[in-house]
């Protein structure tokens, strides 16, 4: 009887190899999927806001360009283990790139979004002691992220990072308090702002649907931080189950706050509130007519709203005021 192909040790397929191959492949697809939505999201960005300050336009490439390099490394995983691995146990259960490409990528993308969040929450509040515990929260988060990279790529099997529980944990639980907070804190800081608007006005209307949307974009990262953790504490034997969702959070946060800029032109085609009431004058009887003619006068009122455009309030997150009222 020959022997095994040169480069394939002689080891069997094992009876749970979709549990181990499965989840990963899950997780590639879930990533390319997500950086799909993230291009065309790219793409209106620009076309739709290149008046933008510097900083702003900044945050939004500088994270696409992490997600494009993280999608670039989880692919050369899924070649390193599916292609030129194929039938090998052993690449399969090798980090190569993953190490660097979900926990440390993920990481710093979440701490620069968070950060954003948390420098939103200042100028909102014009307080500097929510905003800083929760930053310290999002640092902690990135130190446990990196951490992990770094000892899943000390250790380079896939099948020991189960082994780390306490990095991974607080790297999962940190993203997701920072997040909740975030989501309670710039939403009590925006009802605040709407309160003080008329409840009929475009501002208050606008103001309440970039609550919603900061909510759920929120709740949506911490959710899936939540759903890994579940996994990876309830089926430590099978470590891969914490690939998909691990594998999207960087996308998720870049997705969900380019979403929130992306709004603002939906909101900019909102902020002119148009009425028009018809009133009737009686007009003089005609010396050649018997009967009564009508002047219909249409009284058209329009009031502009624009955004707050100087150093300390921008676009983003809804700070607008009313400029003129013309009759």
């Amino acid at each position: 009887m020959s022997g095994p192909p040169p480069g394939i040790p002689p080891v069997g397929i094992p009876p749970d190899i979709a549990m181990i191959t499965g989840p990963t492949m899950v997780g590639i697809c879930l990533n390319w999927g997500f950086m799909g939505v993230l291009l065309a999201q790219i793409y209106y960005y620009h076309e739709n806001f290149q008046e933008d300050r510097r900083i702003i336009k900044a945050l939004v490439y500088g994270l696409a360009l992490l997600d494009i390099l993280q999608t670039v490394m989880i692919t050369a995983d899924a070649f390193h283990w599916f292609v030129y691995g194929f039938g090998n146990m052993v690449k399969l259960d090798e980090t190569f790139l993953n190490s660097w490409d979900v926990p440390v990528l993920d990481s710093i993308i979440s701490l620069v979004v968070q950060a954003f969040y948390c420098w939103r929450i200042y100028f909102l509040r014009k307080t500097i002691v929510v905003p800083v515990l929760i930053v310290l929260v999002s640092i902690t988060q990135c130190v446990a992220g990196i951490y992990t990279g770094i000892r899943a790529h000390q250790l380079g099997h896939l099948s020991l990072i189960s082994t780390e529980v306490v990095p991974q944990t607080i790297w999962l639980v940190g993203g997701a308090v920072a997040d909740v907070a975030i989501a309670g804190v710039l939403s009590w800081a925006l009802m605040t702002q709407r309160n003080s608007t008329l409840p009929s006005s475009v501002t208050h209307s606008i103001i309440s649907r970039i609550i919603r949307l900061v909510v759920e974009t929120n709740a949506l990262t911490a959710g899936v931080a939540v759903i890994a953790l579940i996994l990876f504490w309830g089926v430590p034997k099978h470590s891969t189950l914490v690939v998909p969702p691990t594998a999207i959070i960087g996308k998720l946060y870049t997705n969900c706050l380019i979403a929130l800029f992306n709004n603002r032109l939906k909101d900019m085609k909102n902020t002119s509130a148009h009425g028009m009431q018809s009133v009737h004058l009686p007009e003089e009887r005609s010396r050649h007519h018997n009967d009564h003619g009508a002047l219909k006068v249409h009284v058209v009122r329009e009031m502009d709203m624009s955004y707050d455009n100087d150093n300390d309030h921008h676009m983003e997150l809804g700070h607008i005021k009313p400029q003129n009222l013309s009759r």
